[in-house]
């Protein structure tokens, strides 16, 4: 016989296995996803790096190209000019153009850090006018 209080913690207790299925369920599906992405995570660094190997070789060859360039502007500025003096020479020049490229680059990331700041004050005026006229319209309630 069944009493009457018996009903409530049978229900109970299939509540709580369904609660404990949905939980499994729930941290079977997160255990699926963090191995998805973990997957996709080590595949992404696998290409990254044969493509990193390769743009470091790219990298050395630049600068071996820029070695031998320098070299050959070296040889033909001391047929005019004796070596110290075609040496400084071209250190002073390395020195102007690295300085002119700097103040270049400065003025290009101050001016796109100029137009994010001008953007973002933008969006946020129109966000606050979007959201002004729901702020009075509950201040304004009963």
């Amino acid at each position: 016989m069944h009493t009457r209080g018996d009903a409530p913690e049978s229900a109970g207790g299939r509540m709580g296995d369904a609660a404990a299925r949905l939980a499994e369920d729930t941290a079977e599906l997160a255990r699926r996803e963090v191995r998805a992405i973990q997957d996709e995570a080590v595949t992404a660094l696998r290409r990254f790096g044969a493509g990193g190997l390769l743009l470091a070789g790219a990298g050395t060859c630049g600068v071996l190209a820029l070695w031998a360039a320098h070299e050959t502007l070296l040889r033909a500025v001391e047929s005019v000019l004796p070596r110290e003096k075609a040496a400084v020479a071209l250190t002073c020049a390395y020195a102007g153009g690295a300085a002119a490229l700097g103040m270049a680059a400065r003025n290009r990331i101050r001016a796109g850090a100029q137009a994010t700041a001008g953007a973002m004050e933008k969006e946020a005026g129109q966000l606050e006018q979007e959201h002004a006229p729901m702020r009075g319209g509950e201040d304004a309630g009963p």
